[in-house]
């Protein structure tokens, strides 16, 4: 059987829903469940129990699942050890992402090149906003994820989604009603700050500047989940791109706002790279694939 059929039904059997399996392959419903009836017609068996509430392995699906866990990991071992015979992908990637990549954007992508490039390593760090352009200027990491405004020199933008800062609350807050919220709302209610710097300077917003430094907030945190728990419990606000999002906000357990500053609406998150030195062709490969999961992360956005 092919490989990627047994992905499919992997990731069928994971998450309970070919729907759900669908958007973490980014693969057309339709296409994963006709994949998973071509297979049961093969096999001459049904490999799950159909339930209002999803999708469940029966007694024969759970035999193939441990045969496809088995199989892909074979797969991959002997890759590896091809790989090594022909000194071909492999590699290190070297990157830095500000905290709210680490909810779904950098897992997947990693999930997914490992996939293809199962002898690449990997060193990726979380930090501040304004932190991940010196990183890969100063050449200590070749890639890098944040907000694109000012870069310093030696770095450049590769690829660009509109995925600006807008304020995070809970269905039953008082601002969720609003189309917009400006400062001055934000104001008027506990705020939750994700750490003790903005995640831009003065020259972009010089008001949202002087809003952060002036705030007392009730809590200061740099856990991109934790800092979403508080927000879904009632206990505050806070500011964050869509991109930390996705999945609360299509369940409808958070609420998204635009500010009324067209500055911040404008904000994109961007792939930087140096451009003064040549990446390796694995890190390339790399950044290619992660730039298409960004577009399609900008996309799913849109559609909440």
């Amino acid at each position: 059987m092919h490989a990627s059929v047994l992905r499919y039904f992997i990731e069928v059997a994971r998450c309970g829903s070919v729907r759900k399996a669908s958007e973490r392959l980014h693969v057309a419903a339709s296409a994963v469940n006709r994949q998973i009836l071509n297979l049961e017609d093969e096999l001459g068996v049904e490999l799950f129990d159909r339930l209002p509430g999803g999708m469940r392995l029966n007694p024969a699906g759970e035999r193939l699942l441990r045969h496809a866990q088995e199989t892909l990991h074979g797969y991959q071992v002997m890759r590896t050890e091809l790989d090594a015979l022909r000194g071909e992908r492999s590699g290190h990637v070297k990157l830095a992402a500000m905290d709210s990549c680490f909810e779904d954007l950098l897992p997947a992508a990693v999930e997914d090149f490992s996939q293809i490039f199962p002898a690449v390593t990997y060193t990726i760090i979380s930090t501040q906003p304004m932190e991940v352009p010196q990183l890969v200027a100063s050449g200590q990491v070749d890639l890098g994820i944040t907000f694109a405004t000012r870069l310093p020199a030696g770095v450049v933008t590769v690829a660009l989604a509109q995925l600006p800062l807008g304020v995070v609350m809970a269905p039953g807050h008082p601002l969720a009603s609003q189309a917009s919220v400006s400062l001055r709302d934000c104001a008027r209610h506990p705020f939750l700050r994700s750490g003790t710097q903005p995640v831009f300077g003065p020259t972009l917003s010089a008001e949202y500047t002087a809003f952060w430094e002036a705030m007392v907030p009730a809590a200061t945190c740099n856990s991109t989940p934790l800092l979403k728990r508080l927000i879904k419990a009632g206990k505050g606000i806070s500011t964050f791109s869509k991109i930390a999002l996705i999945e609360e906000l299509r369940r409808g357990e958070l609420v998204w706002k635009p500010f009324e500053l067209p500055a911040l609406n404008r904000l994109q998150v961007g792939i930087v790279v140096p451009n003064q030195r040549t990446l390796p062709q694995i890190t390339q490969n790399f950044v290619g694939r992660l730039a298409r999961r960004l577009t399609q992360l900008e996309q799913a956005a849109a559609a909440t």
